[in-house]
């Protein structure tokens, strides 16, 4: 049993590993999105058709 403890720790940071670094990914492309996207137009107004 002492084999396999080992591994099941080093899968659980591999994810956790793999987990930090997509957070990373796409916390960047939302930033660069919001700095670098064109302004947004209709400054909140609805896009529902008036009646």
């Amino acid at each position: 049993m002492r084999g396999a403890r080992p591994s099941r720790v080093a899968d659980a940071v591999q994810a956790l590993a793999a987990g930090a670094v997509l957070l990373a990914y796409w916390t960047t492309v939302a930033l660069f999105a919001r700095w670098c996207g064109a302004p947004r137009g209709g400054g909140g107004e609805s896009v529902r058709r008036k009646a």
